[in-house]
């Protein structure tokens, strides 16, 4: 597991540590480097985006060789999270927040 430098991971929660870990070891079974991009840090979409409450986190896929791989592992990691976890495959990273439905 690998943080990219500028990552911030003031705040994070404790069940976003839990989907690090899962997400880590799914990266870890397809043998690819599993590095975290941003937590808390960077500039989001939305101002009210889950990463400044430290409820988010995105993984790195551009060193993932191929597509078809890609979608593999961002199938495996929401498969093994609960439905309280979005798993969002955006062009450039896998983003994981958590956001329970009440």
């Amino acid at each position: 597991m690998e943080l990219k430098q500028s990552v911030k991971p003031l705040g994070i929660k404790p069940e976003i540590l839990l989907a690090v870990f899962i997400a880590s070891e799914v990266y870890k079974s397809f043998e690819v480097d599993f590095v975290i991009t941003s937590i808390a840090d960077g500039k989001h979409a939305q101002h009210h985006s889950l990463h400044y409450s430290g409820n988010a986190f995105d993984i790195r896929i551009r060193n993932i060789p191929e597509k078809p791989m890609i979608d593999q592992i961002f199938l495996e990691i929401r498969r093994r999270l609960t439905k309280d976890y979005q798993v969002i495959l955006e062009p450039t990273h896998i983003h994981i927040e958590y956001q329970p439905l009440f």
